[in-house]
């Protein structure tokens, strides 16, 4: 065969062969096990735990292996040629930074992922459509590729927002190294125009190869203070919520509530308001999905991306204090309360 017309065939035989229901399905036991090997950004957190415990306490012939990156990007690459001689039965990718990076874009490898043929599933990235992961959530377009959704959705979130409290103000602080971020804070501008607030908009410096230093977290607090600002959001950001303590302490300082949509940020820090889903129920959510791929034969293309149907409301009455803004009523009654 010629070989400009064997590049062509090449990534469509490949679709074919993983959509048909002629390939030749392993089966699996105490004795052979399926191998998952998760690669994690931070970590094996409790989205890492989740995903193991749903396999151990069902008594599932499944193995999982954990790598950990230490929120190092130079070793992705080389995590992604180990897992490729190590052929693993599924690769599961946790964060955006550790998906994009192990599994490559559309952009770059269209309908295959940078695995190859490996079967691979996503969780804990904020936006996979953004990001170029995936196509749509009802089909990813990518036959070898699966995920779960963790997000709960921008306007669901500002809504409840809202019914704590309106800003004419809302303040986000970023690092513009992470992607998750940028897509976040674009989310937020459209909606900016939509329910009537004004964004204001602020980023860390951050060195040529490295990483922004908590040390400005308390100085761009004073920024958006100074700039009008009524409120501050975290919606989705690994720096933010790594130091916490340090970004809630400043706002708090500044007579400014924080809202995120990070559970930890009120259970560990000054947060007034969280609207999210356990991290724990995500990563049970993405195990039944590896289930339907290894152990039941499911096609990971065929299957939509998997969402939780609810999210938790947490409420932080300590910060809620320091700053004399109590939540309403209403809300009250159907959220998690954290002194």
């Amino acid at each position: 065969m010629h070989k400009s017309l064997l590049r062509v065939l090449r990534p469509i035989l490949a679709i074919l062969v993983a959509l048909s229901p002629a390939a030749a399905q392993e089966t699996y036991t105490a004795d052979n096990p399926a191998q998952i090997h998760m690669v994690v950004w931070r970590g094996c957190e409790s989205a890492c735990q989740g995903f193991s415990r749903y396999f151990d306490d069902r008594g599932l012939p499944v193995e999982v292996s954990v790598t950990d990156v230490a929120r190092d990007k130079s070793k992705l690459p080389e995590v992604r040629a180990a897992l490729i001689d190590e052929r693993p039965d599924l690769v599961v990718t946790w964060g955006t930074s550790v998906s994009v990076s192990i599994l490559g874009t559309i952009e770059d490898f269209g309908a295959e992922t940078a695995l190859g043929d490996i079967p691979a599933l996503f969780m804990i990235v904020a936006d996979p459509v953004g990001s170029n992961l995936i196509e749509d959530y009802a089909a990813t377009g990518r036959p070898n590729l699966t995920g779960v959704r963790n997000r709960v959705p921008e306007k669901v979130q500002l809504d409840l927002l809202f019914d704590y409290y309106f800003p004419k103000r809302l303040a986000v602080i970023n690092n513009p190294r992470e992607l998750n971020s940028a897509l976040n804070t674009e989310a937020l501008r459209a909606l900016s125009q939509e329910m009537g607030f004004e964004l204001i908009e602020r980023l860390y410096t951050v060195p040529e190869g490295g990483t922004p230093d908590p040390v400005e977290i308390p100085k761009l607090m004073v920024e958006v203070k100074a700039a009008g600002a009524d409120a501050v959001y975290v919606g989705s950001s690994s720096f933010n919520l790594e130091y916490r303590d340090v970004f809630t302490s400043a706002a708090v300082r500044q007579g400014l509530p924080v809202f995120s949509a990070y559970e930890a940020m009120v259970r560990e820090g000054d947060a007034v308001m969280a609207v999210a889903n356990s991290y724990a129920n995500v990563g049970k959510l993405a195990a039944r999905q590896a289930q339907k791929v290894l152990l039941e034969g499911a096609a990971p293309g065929r299957l939509p991306v998997a969402s939780l149907d609810r999210f938790s409301l947490f409420l932080n009455i300590g910060a809620a204090r320091k700053i004399g803004l109590y939540p309403p009523l209403q809300l009250l009654t159907i959220a998690e309360i954290i002194e």
